[in-house]
């Protein structure tokens, strides 16, 4: 069985590169700065980016089945109502119904 040639053979048979030294290194002065005209003055920030009809309001939020978010839909829908409307009613049911005193919507 024969051997595969080392590759520490092909050593003493390349070329030597010629060394070349690097070229030295010259420090570059910055440019000065140029003069910048001021910027304009940045516009005032919007006092809200909430539209209007949630302001002063509160997000309350649940994860419910398929089932009762079909039925709420459909029932806001045959009473022409938003689902936020059933939502409020519900809630000043439940809060009737522990003794509190209704919210509002």
């Amino acid at each position: 069985m024969s051997r595969k040639p080392s590759f520490a053979n092909l050593r003493g048979t390349a070329t030597p590169t010629p060394a070349v030294a690097p070229a030295p290194r010259v420090r570059a002065t910055p440019a000065p700065a140029p003069v910048a005209a001021p910027a304009p003055p940045p516009e005032p920030a919007p006092a809200s980016t909430r539209p209007v009809s949630r302001e002063g309001r509160k997000q309350i939020a649940g994860f419910f089945s398929p089932d009762m978010s079909l039925a709420m839909h459909m029932l806001a829908r045959r009473q022409g109502r938003s689902l936020q409307a059933l939502m409020a009613e519900a809630f000043n049911d439940v809060l009737r119904k522990h003794g509190e005193s209704p919210v509002g919507d």
